[in-house]
């Protein structure tokens, strides 16, 4: 059997192509799992405001009546409802910053991953190089500028290893 430059082509487009589709499949996966987080935290937001939408009308029906109103006893359940509100409201507040925070760490990651995968595709020759080569004296000058080792990775589109490596040599980290 004798392989011809044609057929060497036509697999290694194939490769090209199967690395695709795979990307393209985490990716939608990683979506729809976000879309559910945030589907999730959605319907608990509209149950915690019909909840508030309840205890706020029940407020309002108690302080129509002045007796209440004047008592002690009703200073002290509204105090301690605004007290729980509070809390609840907190509580949602950290919550949905967790959710953020996990949003962004996820946005990093699928970053990295794509900047390795393109990396390894280069690699293999698939991609003419960009002509961006890792130029040591920016990643330093742009350390030295205060770039995060993260930014100067997004920036030239390249691991965080390797800027991380380079500083090393330098010996500035």
């Amino acid at each position: 059997m004798h392989i011809t430059p044609d057929d060497l082509w036509l697999a290694s487009a194939g490769l090209v192509l199967l690395a695709l589709i795979f990307l393209v499949l985490y990716s939608y996966i990683k979506d729809r799992e976000s879309q559910k987080k945030a589907q999730r935290l959605e319907k608990a937001i509209e149950i915690l405001g019909k909840e508030i939408y309840k205890i706020k009308k029940w407020v309002q029906e108690n302080e129509m009546q002045s007796e209440f109103a004047n008592s002690t006893l009703g200073a002290n359940i509204k105090n301690e409802v605004k007290s729980n509100l509070s809390a609840s409201f907190s509580n949602l507040y950290t919550h949905i910053q967790g959710v953020q925070e996990t949003l962004e760490k996820d946005r990093d990651y699928f970053e990295e991953k794509i900047i390795t995968l393109e990396n390894r595709l280069r690699e293999f020759g698939h991609f003419a190089p960009s002509g961006n080569d890792i130029d040591e004296k920016r990643i330093i000058t742009m350390f030295q500028d205060g770039w995060s080792i993260e930014s100067i990775a997004k920036e030239l589109r390249i691991g965080r290893g390797e800027v991380e490596f380079i500083l090393k040599l330098a010996d500035i980290k």
